[in-house]
């Protein structure tokens, strides 16, 4: 199956996020030093991407990690998420001593077109380690999650490497000399109220995201509850009752991050919305978007199978300019 186009409607939509371990491994099992390292890979994006990206929510379980945010437009998401996702698995690796792929493919992404659409990507986020059943609320997930500092008040301060820095360093002796804490950066991750919500005072606004979070941990205590019963279907009674607690904090930093893991797959829409009005003008508009991506994807085609010089092409239209390479697209073609 193709994949979807990065499309994005309108200026500063709000997406859904969501970006998943290789065969479902748990490289992201939560830990002091990992959740330092995520913590400093995600607050330096965001201040590379200040004026593009506004972050309203996060959770980063142990195969995999949601964010709620809303972009400028497409490419500012996608310089987003390429500087996070590729720095974030550099770290990952050098931190569990790897070399192989962290990531199971591209992020997903879909549109949220309206309020009661961000309203469910915020409880379906505050759901995360609860439904899994995992631990009974999100205050005792070991990991980075967003309760704490939308409803727990507390600061998320990460710790930036620049690496690159440090490894020129090295390559004198008085650099040799230097630890990695004069290359070290505490910068902050700040989280932003949706669209929707950017009325409302911060009293008020302390009150609905709090009400949201007890709303999705009760549902998501139910959904860990069906699931754990399903599961157990003729179990020894004593064993089943204890095997429907949550896991606990403890047993899910003890577990193994390289096991591999069947996950469940699901859809992944375009776009989720509950006025169906909205729902059909976005794929009216996604369509003609491919459609106009396909007949500029066929002139370059066309330019670089007789071997002219190549077009100009800018799409979408007063976008940027394609590359190849460093070469821009306007220029010949070596021989």
């Amino acid at each position: 199956m193709p994949r979807h186009l990065r499309y994005q409607p309108t200026a500063w939509s709000t997406h859904l996020v969501t970006t998943r371990c290789t065969q479902g491994k748990g490289l992201l099992c939560p830990s002091p030093e990992l959740n330092a390292l995520i913590a400093g890979c995600l607050a330096r994006s965001l201040d590379l991407c200040r004026d593009e990206i506004k972050l309203h929510h996060h959770a980063f379980m142990s195969n995999h990690y949601h964010l709620l945010l809303s972009a400028r437009c497409a490419q500012a998401r996608a310089r987003f998420m390429c500087h996070l996702n590729g720095n974030l698995a550099r770290e990952v690796c050098r931190a569990q001593g790897m070399s192989d792929h962290v990531w199971e493919g591209r992020y997903a992404s879909h549109v949220l077109l309206d309020d009661e659409a961000v309203i469910d990507a915020y409880k379906y986020i505050f759901k995360n380690s609860v439904k899994e059943g995992l631990v009974a609320h999100p205050r005792e997930w070991p990991g980075l999650h967003g309760w704490s500092q939308l409803c727990g008040g507390q600061a998320l301060v990460g710790e930036w490497v620049d690496r690159a820095a440090y490894y020129y360093a090295q390559r004198s002796q008085r650099g040799r000399a230097l630890g990695l804490e004069p290359f070290t950066r505490r910068l902050p991750v700040t989280l932003c109220p949706a669209p929707c919500l950017e009325g409302l005072s911060a009293e008020e606004l302390a009150r609905r995201l709090w009400g949201l979070a007890e709303d999705a941990v009760e549902e998501g205590a139910a959904q860990a509850l069906l699931r754990g019963e399903g599961a157990r279907v003729g179990a020894a009674r004593e064993s089943a009752a204890a095997a429907l607690e949550p896991m606990g904090a403890a047993a899910v930093c003890a577990q193994p991050a390289g096991r591999p893991r069947r996950l469940k797959r699901g859809a992944r829409p375009l776009c989720r919305a509950g006025c169906g009005r909205l729902w059909r003008e976005f794929l009216e508009g996604y369509w003609a978007f491919r459609e106009a991506f396909q007949r500029c994807s066929g002139r370059l085609r066309a330019a670089v199978g007789c071997g002219g010089r190549l077009p100009a092409v800018r799409f979408p239209e007063g976008g940027v300019a394609l590359f190849i390479g460093s070469r821009h697209m306007s220029t010949p073609r070596d021989p």
